[in-house]
């Protein structure tokens, strides 16, 4: 793995830090040598994580505590770090939603929407043109397996991560005469809060440490990654089916499995 200190400055910034993958994003980058930002809503969490990771690796750590589904609170991360230069923003945070769509709460469809799209959106602006301004960065995207295909009970979700894929493809086309790297990352199903929320259970559920160390492994040499054999297998299947049969396939698969883990 490239020396990512090196490759893209002192501080990276890290949404949705205090568990899953973007503890591991925390945790993986402050072992490469890189000071941190920590932004989730836990502050008991992140500083628990803070602490242990400047006590572990003897870097700097700065603890933004924001609910990243509220437009001003996000804005305010930006303010939070403008003393800093932040070289790696890695946009994690979500939130999933599952059930039909119609059968939902309106305002947490509506959260949804501003945590996985609107905050990359705000984040990826305000510290994305300093970053060109210094000819120098890196951003990655947490797309999903899921942004391929429209999928039943997934609704909502599965479209944020459709989006999440084709801004971040767009945004790497925009910036490749800027030295800054842009990446997608499309995991599969992975050991994190957000899968036990979706009651979804599977085999072939990914570690997250593996996730992550895949991703800054290829960080620099493309801007789509899809960790796993079986999942880039299914990712990239899915364009020899019609659209109608990847829905109809995806949202099985999702409605199985959950009607089956709550019957446990």
């Amino acid at each position: 793995m490239r020396n990512l200190k090196e490759a893209y400055g002192d501080w990276a910034l890290i949404t949705g830090a205090s568990s899953g993958i973007g503890e591991v994003f925390s945790r993986k980058l402050a072992a490469a040598g890189m000071n941190v930002v920590l932004v989730a809503r836990r502050k008991e969490r992140l500083d628990k994580i803070a602490k242990e990771l400047i006590d572990e690796h003897n870097i700097h750590a700065r603890v933004v505590c924001a609910d990243l589904s509220d437009e001003n609170e996000t804005k305010g991360v930006v303010s939070a770090v403008d003393d800093l230069e932040i070289g790696l923003l890695v946009n994690n945070a979500g939130i999933l939603n599952t059930g039909n769509f119609l059968d939902s709460n309106l305002e947490d469809e509506i959260r949804l929407i501003d945590t996985n799209c609107k905050s990359y959106i705000i984040l990826t602006h305000g510290l994305g043109n300093k970053m060109k301004e210094r000819n120098k960065g890196a951003l990655i995207f947490l797309a999903s397996l899921t942004a391929v295909s429209a999928i039943s009970r997934w609704a909502n979700y599965a479209a944020s991560k459709g989006f999440d894929l084709q801004f971040a493809e767009a945004i790497d086309a925009e910036l490749k005469d800027f030295n800054i790297d842009v990446m997608a990352l499309c995991p599969g199903l992975t050991h994190t809060e957000l899968v036990k929320i979706s009651k979804f259970n599977n085999p072939m559920t990914m570690d997250a440490e593996v996730v992550v160390d895949i991703a800054l492994k290829k960080l620099g040499k493309t801007n789509l990654v899809v960790p796993g054999v079986v999942n880039k297998i299914n990712f990239f299947s899915t364009r020899l089916n019609a659209r109608f049969m990847n829905t109809k396939i995806f949202s099985a698969v999702v409605k199985s499995t959950q009607e089956l883990e709550l019957k446990k």
